[in-house]
C-alpha cells in the first residue's frame, strides 16, 4: 500500500476547517485518478525537495560564487516567506524580508531578468537535488527554482502572484516583477510550465519518486 502523499497540506492548509474537510475528500479522489493513469483538472505539487530523501537537505554544488550563495539563500528565505504569509497582499502584510530585500522591476529593463523565465521549466523537468523546491504554509504554496545564475520564486496558491527573480548580478536583494504588460506572455507561459513539471514529481506523475518521502 502506497504511503499517503503530504501534498495535502500544501493545497489545504491556508483555508479554513470546512474549506479542508471538503478539499481533502476532492483530493483523495484525483490523487487515486492520477494514480490510475487518468487526466485530472487538478496537478498535485510535491512537498519540498522532490529528489532529497526525506529527514535530507540538498548539498549546495560545489563552486558556488558568494554571490550566488547568498542569492540562493535568500530566495528560499523569500519562498518561506511567501508561504507562511497569511495575507493575500504580501507587500502590505508586514514580512520584512519582503518589504526591505525586494525591489520592483519590469522584465525589460535588464535581459538577465528574462532569463530565469526562459529556463526556469527545463531546469525543473532536468531536476537534481536543489533544484525545485516547493514550499507549503498558512499563506499557500510557493516555489523555488534554483538556475545556475539565477533563482525565481512565485505563489501558486491560492492566487499566482509575488513573482521574484533573483540574480548573482544583485545577490543581495531580489526584484519584484511588476504588471508588466509587454512581459505577461512569457511570465505566464513561464509560471505555467514550471507548475507542469513540477506536477510530475507529484502524486501520479511520471517522475513520482514513490520509494522516496517528500520533505516539508
Amino acid at each position: 500500500m502506497l504511503p499517503k502523499p503530504r501534498t495535502r497540506v500544501a493545497w489545504a492548509s491556508w483555508a479554513d476547517d470546512l474549506y479542508n474537510r471538503r478539499s481533502a475528500v476532492g483530493h483523495e479522489e484525483v490523487w487515486r485518478a492520477q494514480a490510475a493513469g487518468a487526466d485530472t483538472p487538478m496537478m498535485v505539487l510535491p512537498v519540498g525537495d522532490p529528489a532529497v530523501p526525506f529527514g535530507k537537505r540538498a548539498v549546495e554544488p560545489r563552486g558556488l560564487s558568494e554571490a550566488a550563495r547568498r542569492r540562493r539563500a535568500l530566495a528560499d528565505q523569500v519562498a518561506n516567506a511567501l508561504a507562511n504569509q497569511p495575507t493575500i497582499d504580501p507587500w502590505r502584510g508586514g514580512t520584512d524580508v519582503i518589504v526591505q530585500q525586494l525591489m520592483p522591476a519590469r522584465l525589460g529593463d535588464d535581459p538577465a531578468m528574462r532569463q530565469p523565465f526562459v529556463e526556469a521549466a527545463a531546469v525543473v523537468e532536468r531536476g537534481g537535488p536543489g533544484v525545485l523546491r516547493v514550499v507549503p504554509g498558512d499563506g499557500g504554496v510557493a516555489l523555488r527554482v534554483h538556475g545556475p545564475p539565477w533563482s525565481l520564486v512565485f505563489r501558486v496558491s491560492p492566487v499566482v502572484n509575488a513573482i521574484v527573480v533573483f540574480l548573482d548580478a544583485t545577490s543581495r536583494y531580489g526584484w519584484r516583477v511588476e504588471d508588466d504588460t509587454e512581459s505577461r506572455a512569457l511570465i505566464e507561459e513561464a509560471v505555467t510550465r514550471v507548475v507542469v513539471e513540477a506536477a510530475r514529481y507529484g502524486w501520479g506523475g511520471d517522475k513520482h519518486p514513490s520509494t522516496v518521502a517528500p520533505v516539508a
